[in-house]
């Protein structure tokens, strides 16, 4: 059974992975029962929860909405939500600080909190609940999750042979071990996993400068699978497509190989310099100025931009 995976797009610590391959017989089986998967519509149901978004028409060639997670020991580190447009020719990527005060919805047995750390939301009820945290915050209907685990990350890092990164300053980091010094570096998956962690010896130490370094990465990666075309080779990307396979969680629809196929035939057109991201709004919460909360009207207009 040939199965053509064209491309599919996943996270790290914010981490965005585009990978193709061909899966062959047992190949195809074994990929398959790597994936673990959560039903997010039975998740998301019941009478004590608000309405979720309206769904747009499923057709062909609509725009989609996907949340990318990052979850590091546990905890969800990283948050994205990427849009791809109708053509699935560009996207954008939105990153929400984990520590951004905002209401979270009821997530199973626990109650809603009139306001809380994002990254909460995690904490309290697992991918669905940050579904439904994200839901509520922007009003976007989140089509698909995938979170993918740190540890998965730096193997598919080291799988590539590292990946080249211009630093505008040097790292010297001894929370995160990550010492490199400024300009050109090939980070390993160790020293890249550190990257993406690194926040108190960059800039003011905030969430926000993290996140910079998160989606400089990204775009590095992005841009390594495509100047090594590791979309041309089944072999190459199969390995990347097993290390990958055993490191995420996706919803239930999207968890088979096949569902990922259907997916990835709407990004044959993606190119990394069609991949925009950008950070939520934030201004200091003035309760505790080592939190953040989404700045108005900016926020709502950057959630309305799709």
């Amino acid at each position: 059974m040939n199965v053509h995976l064209k491309r599919w797009l996943v996270v790290s610590g914010a981490a965005v992975v585009i990978a193709a391959g061909v899966v062959v017989g047992g190949s195809y089986a074994r990929l398959e029962s790597n994936l673990q998967t959560v039903d997010l519509a039975e998740e998301l149901s019941g009478n004590a929860r608000p309405p979720r978004p309206s769904q747009p028409p499923s057709t062909p060639g609509r725009p989609l909405t996907f949340l990318l997670i990052g979850r590091d020991d546990g905890r969800s580190d990283t948050a994205m939500v990427v849009q791809l447009n109708a053509k699935g020719d560009t996207a954008r990527v939105i990153s929400i600080p984990r520590d951004t005060m905002v209401p979270r919805p009821r997530c199973g047995n626990h109650p809603p909190a009139g306001i809380a750390m994002f990254n909460s939301a995690f904490t309290t009820g697992g991918a669905a609940c940050t579904v439904a945290t994200v839901e509520q915050m922007s009003n976007l209907r989140i089509d698909h999750f995938v979170q993918i685990d740190f540890n998965g990350f730096r193997d598919v890092v080291d799988r590539l042979g590292g990946v080249d990164i211009t630093l505008p300053e040097a790292i010297d980091d001894n929370k995160s071990g990550l010492h490199v010094p400024a300009g050109p570096n090939r980070l390993d998956g160790t020293q890249a996993l550190a990257f993406v962690r690194t926040r108190y010896s960059i800039g003011d130490g905030s969430d926000l400068n993290r996140i910079k370094n998160q989606q400089l990465f990204m775009t590095a990666l992005s841009q390594k699978l495509a100047d090594e075309n590791w979309l041309g080779s089944p072999q190459k990307t199969f390995e990347l497509a097993d290390v990958l396979t055993k490191s995420i969680v996706t919803d239930e629809e999207l968890g088979s190989i096949s569902a990922l196929a259907d997916l990835a035939g709407k990004l044959t057109a993606l190119k990394p310099g069609n991949i925009t991201f950008v950070t939520l709004p934030v201004e200091q919460y003035l309760p505790d100025p080592n939190r953040v909360q989404p700045k108005q009207p900016e926020a709502d207009a950057l959630w309305q931009a799709a």
